[in-house]
């Protein structure tokens, strides 16, 4: 920040910061978001823990086994996504000091020590004679910056397919419904003895339980994601930029290509576990449609009516209860960006 109020910057010296500054401030808003809804997050924990105890049979927990399972493997293929931008950043000091070292008459103008950081500086005269110092607090600022987004990604990832799994368990549950009973069955039968009652009964339990679960991940994540759309639109922009202006120097391009597209990888795969909510909570309508619901008791129906009616608002997840997070939002975002990226790059 303190580099910008220099005099001697330019509007391309600025095109270079501003990215690495929105990084920052996103970071950390989300890690002050996360340590303010502490309590919420030890709510989910506790949440999945009980969901985890309270499955009855094998098939139950191998759906929601795989939903895990698939949010593990998210995780890792995101952090990889997110390690090469990160990676960049290490990177980039220590090869301009081996260019520095290993090319004869290099001048300070050409080379100079703010050039090898992973981002603009501002130290005065102290950079040269702290330099490694600084260079060593830098990359541990890139590290830190990468762990804080995997670690509170990973997050909304698995309470994401958490939820998503028990839509799974109630439809599998709401699809079986019947299944053992043929045309002979009672419509006037005892409520002790209509098993399908029961399981009736019991979806629309689990159903208003993952509604507020999902409704606790809203709470937590809604104003975050709100705050890291603009910022993350803005961003992308300017990185978007910094490629125009530096096509004619390929060695500058690397660092704001990776970032462009850890910002597009970050942005989607938020809007995409969106899109998984929206398309998982239609699940027990499906799966009631697609069961033998006609060999049930008449109140076994009055509950399965109901379940049915609660599915017709899915369940969503929202950036500020203003943009749901979709596909096809998703898609509106990238053209939003693509309008700021004309703009501003007709003030370069």
């Amino acid at each position: 920040m303190l580099y910008l109020l220099n005099d001697s910057i330019d509007i391309d010296d600025v095109f270079e910061c501003v990215p690495s500054i929105i990084i920052t401030i996103v970071v950390s808003f989300q890690l002050v978001n996360m340590m303010i809804n502490n309590e919420k997050i030890k709510t989910c924990f506790k949440t999945i823990e009980e969901d985890w105890l309270l499955l009855n049979t094998e098939i139950e927990k191998a759906i929601l086994q795989r939903h895990a399972k698939y949010g593990r493997y998210l995780t890792t293929i995101y952090t990889i996504f997110i390690f090469f931008p990160a990676l960049f950043h290490f990177l980039k000091p220590v090869i301009m000091t081996v260019v520095e070292n290993d090319i004869e008459n290099v001048t300070k103008s050409s080379l100079s020590r703010t050039s090898k950081l992973p981002f603009h500086v501002e130290y005065g005269e102290k950079l040269d004679q702290h330099f490694y110092l600084l260079m060593l607090h830098c990359s541990l600022a890139v590290f830190a910056h990468f762990i804080v987004i995997v670690a509170i990604d990973s997050f909304y990832y698995a309470v994401i397919q958490h939820a998503c799994g028990m839509f799974s368990i109630i439809g599998y549950m709401l699809e079986n419904i019947g299944k053992n009973d043929d045309a002979n069955f009672h419509l006037e039968i005892k409520k002790i003895e209509d098993d399908n009652y029961g399981i009736a009964l019991d979806c629309l339990r689990r159903h208003l339980h993952v509604s507020e679960f999902i409704e606790l991940i809203e709470s937590i994540f809604t104003n975050m994601f709100l705050f890291n759309l603009y910022t993350t639109m803005l961003s992308t922009t300017i990185s978007g930029i910094q490629v125009i202006m530096n096509l004619n120097n390929v060695g500058n391009i690397a660092t704001p290509l990776s970032v462009y597209f850890a910002h597009l990888i970050h942005l989607f795969l938020q809007f995409w576990q969106g899109q998984f909510i929206l398309d998982y909570s239609d699940v027990p309508y499906k799966s009631i449609c697609r069961g033998r619901w006609y060999y049930t008791s008449r109140r076994c129906r009055k509950i399965l009516l109901l379940i049915m009616s609660r599915t017709v608002s899915p369940c969503k997840i929202t950036a500020g209860n203003l943009v749901t997070l979709s596909i096809e939002n998703f898609g509106t975002v990238l053209k939003t960006s693509m309008s700021y990226f004309t703009v501003l790059r007709s003030f370069q």
